[in-house]
């Protein structure tokens, strides 16, 4: 009886030490994961101080609204009165 128990108690460690292997590897990809989402949302917070700065100066130069069109809506083009988002 003893080595039967040996044995079971062998392939439950086994199948422990399986399930560890595999949570770590899930542990390194959720931390991968995280890092990536922290880079994103470095990359965002660039974009947006860019796109803040060319407002800022978009307003100071007094131009801003006469090339991106109201905020009303689209802008219409000078030929057909048809929206310049919906131009191919």
């Amino acid at each position: 009886m003893i080595p039967t128990y040996g044995r079971v108690l062998g392939a439950i460690e086994k199948a422990l030490w399986e399930l560890v292997a595999e949570y770590q590897g899930v542990g390194k990809s959720l931390r991968d994961l995280v890092k990536g989402q922290e880079r994103n949302m470095a990359q965002l917070e660039r974009i947006g101080a860019v796109m803040e700065q060319r407002w800022e100066s978009e307003e100071e130069s007094g131009n801003g609204d006469e090339e991106e069109g109201s905020e009303d809506g689209p802008r219409e083009s000078q030929e057909g009165g048809t929206p310049l988002s919906a131009s191919c």
